[in-house]
């Protein structure tokens, strides 16, 4: 397994070497703003069959995705609404995770996804972030398992996901260490999981 120590700092070759490892298939521990996650292609089903399969997830929850820009986000879903534009403008890159009405066309597919809604992130944390530019979309759920708390820091992760993945990024603890917080917009506005964010300020901006 690779491992790889960036508390004080990385290179450009860092992130183009964790980024091959992921395009090849292979999934690992980053870390993020938020908490430490298992990373995998989004692209990539048999990838991220293996990060739900290691986090003990059930394949009717599909994961969310880490995009590098508003940009992508309007790919991959529908993110022109007023309460989208507010929230995006507000909160990213940060930790939250909006819930959207997929869109339909080129470069929109992505397995293991609802057909009608997905979660998008674009995650304020530098690493993490290059290697959505340089590798393609992420999923980078949380590194815990059923019932544990989301790790801050890589020695947080517990040994059963530390031996299964092929690759761990330690960055020291990560800035909020608490999860994203999760609204859908799909109909209405809606917390599904308060996080980082308050679900007060994320109902205040989005105008409800």
């Amino acid at each position: 397994m690779i491992r790889m120590d960036i508390m004080a700092g990385f290179e450009p070759e860092d992130v183009r070497r964790i980024a091959r490892v992921l395009v090849d298939g292979g999934v690992g521990i980053i870390p993020t703003d938020t908490v430490y996650g298992i990373a995998a292609l989004a692209a990539d089903e048999a990838a991220v069959r293996r990060v739900m399969e290691i986090k003990r997830r059930p394949p009717d929850k599909p994961l969310p995705v880490l995009v590098e820009s508003v940009r992508e986000a309007g790919v991959l879903a529908e993110a022109e609404g007023e309460a989208a534009a507010a929230l995006m403008r507000e909160f990213w890159p940060g930790a939250l995770t909006i819930v959207m009405s997929r869109r339909r066309g080129p470069g929109a597919h992505l397995p293991l996804q609802d057909e009608r809604s997905i979660g998008l992130r674009i995650p304020d944390e530098l690493f993490c972030l290059a290697l959505v530019e340089h590798a393609g979309y992420l999923v980078a759920p949380s590194a815990n398992l059923p019932g544990e708390p989301a790790p801050s820091r890589l020695e947080d992760v517990h040994d059963d996901i530390l031996e299964r993945v092929d690759f761990s990024v330690n960055a020291g603890a990560c800035a909020t260490g608490v999860e994203s917080t999760v609204v859908d917009i799909t109909s209405g506005v809606r917390v599904l999981r308060e996080g980082a964010v308050p679900a007060s300020r994320v109902m205040e901006v989005a105008g409800t």
